[in-house]
């Protein structure tokens, strides 16, 4: 949620601009603006930068480095994503941006090369910092499609589980639930191949590599916070003064 709340949400209390509804899909304002549309993107970018500090920090391998390292991911590639997806599409936060600057067909091309320029980015920073847990000695490099792909499910099943009950519209369970989940998730599939391709014989340089470990606190945690994010947010919550 740092892209809805962090991001358009602080925007909007920034510029007065009138939040109507928050939910898993978006934050429905009164007025369009520039700003609080491309707030969300921005929040995504800032909110992953300081995952990847707190992550980079970190001595051992441990589920709390794991989640930082996922959460890290998840928001440097959803903010970069936004702007290949506006400009491929003309939709979302950033065809707001962009919304009657001329030449439209020129402004749609700039964000376009400018979010692929980033989401390749943000996909070889997430895969070095996996990278550097295997040439320390504390991931082994056969671990990662383990720690990648079944969170790259997980992950999507539930940005589109919390779609399939917003009160916007059903096109949105495609425009926002399944391109978030799936879509500009896509990036994490890479992490495994490139951290194969650029840690040969880095395994075991360190003596034996023990896997994560089962974590009941962690799955708790995650079961809580998904059904709070379905159930409650799923539908959204309207703000006083708003109306259908």
């Amino acid at each position: 949620m740092a892209h809805e709340v962090l991001g358009h949400g602080l925007a909007c209390a920034l510029t007065g601009v009138r939040a109507l509804s928050l939910s898993t899909v978006a934050l429905q304002t009164g007025t369009s603006s520039r700003f609080v549309a491309a707030a969300g993107s921005i929040a995504n970018v800032v909110v992953g930068a300081l995952a990847m500090w707190l992550f980079r920090r970190g001595t051992t391998f441990s589920a709390l480095r794991y989640f930082l390292w996922l959460f890290t991911s998840v928001n440097l590639l959803n903010g970069t994503g936004y702007l290949l997806f506006s400009g491929v599409l003309d939709l979302g936060d950033w065809a707001v941006v962009i919304s009657g600057l001329q030449p439209h067909g020129a402004w749609r091309a700039v964000i376009t090369v400018a979010g692929a320029a980033l989401y390749f980015g943000a996909v070889r920073l997430i895969s070095a910092n996996a990278i550097s847990l295997v040439r320390n000695g504390q991931v082994d490099r056969k671990e990662w499609p383990r720690l990648v792909f079944p969170a790259y499910v997980a992950g999507g099943l539930l940005l589109v589980a919390g779609s399939t009950l917003n009160r916007v519209g059903p096109s949105l369970i495609l425009l926002s639930g399944v391109s978030s989940g799936f879509g500009a998730m896509a990036g994490l599939l890479f992490v495994p191949r490139l951290v194969e391709e650029r840690t040969v014989g880095s395994a075991g340089v360190a003596g034996p590599v023990s896997p994560l470990r089962f974590s009941p606190g962690w799955v708790v945690a995650g079961i809580l916070v998904a059904l709070v994010f379905v159930a409650l947010l799923g539908p959204g919550i309207r703000f006083s003064g708003s109306h259908e």
